[in-house]
This record gives structure tokens, C-alpha cells and sequence, in this order.
């Protein structure tokens, strides 16, 4: 499965996540700040990325049971066509 690409406004959010990470390394009155903020950042990363993928998945569904009802339809009018009279 190919990973779904990031929108700029998750793009921006990985960028202030490494920030935070970053500050984590600071004395520590600022450190617990920026280390809360940042596991803030990825969770909500995470969630933005499973409803990214929700959507994806259930596009492809959806997608694959059209076709097949599509199909069986197609089956069952060749099945009950009434063959020519003679």
C-alpha cells in the first residue's frame, strides 16, 4: 500500500513537532513544555493521518463494491435473457 501523501498544513505541523523536540533538549523549566507540546504535535499527526487513511480505505471499498454490483448484474441479465423465439 503506498503511504498517502502529507498536506502542507501536516507538513508544517512535522516541522513545529521537530521545533518542540528540539527545545526538549533545553534547561529544564522549558524542557517539560516542549516535550508536552511536541507528543501533542504527533498525536495530532496521528489523527490526521488515520482519517487520512479511513477516507482512502473507504473510497477503495466502496469503489470495489460498485464494480462487483455491476457486475453480478451483468451476470444475471445474461442468465434470465430470454433466448429468440423460433
Amino acid at each position: 500500500m503506498t503511504a498517502l501523501p502529507m498536506r502542507p498544513l501536516e507538513n508544517a505541523l512535522a516541522i513545529l513537532g521537530a521545533f518542540f523536540i528540539a527545545g526538549a533538549l533545553l534547561p529544564w523549566p522549558l524542557r517539560l513544555a516542549c516535550a508536552l507540546a511536541a507528543i501533542a504535535v504527533v498525536l495530532v499527526l496521528a489523527v490526521f493521518r488515520l482519517r487520512a487513511h479511513r477516507v482512502n480505505v473507504s473510497k477503495k471499498r466502496t469503489t470495489d463494491v460498485y464494480n462487483r454490483i455491476h457486475e453480478i448484474r451483468a451476470a444475471r441479465k445474461g442468465r434470465f435473457r430470454q433466448p429468440p423465439r423460433r
